[in-house]
């Protein structure tokens, strides 16, 4: 992800986090019609924190966002490894940051991050998610309750600290 694209989505997450206006991130238009912005309500956490322990559930509510996920591509083989079961790449369709421990879901055309993210469900107005078997992998790739966060839901944004896990 380029830093240009980490400083605007930790912007925008911090004035969310603060209870500052959103910043808004205008539609994409075709000529035909406009595509609707999604919106992120709420995120909410379940599972084990800490080291060593298996992907918590994300689960992210709002409106908008389609019916299927966007294409993913595979996120088996990585610069930090080759994995079995390691979710996919969404290029900046899909993607979740750990302050600065670690980032998800991101790809473009010079590689992805190392920790995939895995689709349980989806519809237009609730999305379920894991992390790939990476999680978890490497010094501080997990979440922790009071670790910041941004998450992107096809250019819905959201922010905040991590809590509910166990």
């Amino acid at each position: 992800m380029s830093m240009a694209h980490r400083l605007a989505l930790a912007a925008t997450a911090l004035t969310l986090t603060a209870g500052l206006a959103a910043v808004a991130v205008p539609a994409q238009a075709s000529t035909a019609t406009a595509a609707a912005q999604p919106s992120i309500t709420s995120v909410a956490f379940s599972g084990a924190h800490g080291p060593g322990v298996a992907s918590p559930t994300i689960t992210v509510n709002g409106s908008g966002f389609g019916t299927t996920p966007p294409a993913g591509t595979n996120n088996n083989v990585t610069s930090c490894g080759t994995y079995t079961n390691n979710g996919n790449a969404y290029g900046n369709q899909l993607y979740f940051i750990d302050d600065n421990n670690f980032e998800a879901g991101y790809g473009d055309g010079s590689g992805a991050n190392c920790i995939g993210i895995t689709v349980v469900s989806w519809n237009s107005s609730q999305v379920v998610l894991r992390f790939g078997s990476s999680y978890g992998s490497f010094a501080h790739w997990y979440l922790s309750n009071g670790d910041g966060y941004a998450l992107s839901v096809n250019n819905g944004i959201f922010g905040g600290s991590v809590s509910g896990l166990s």
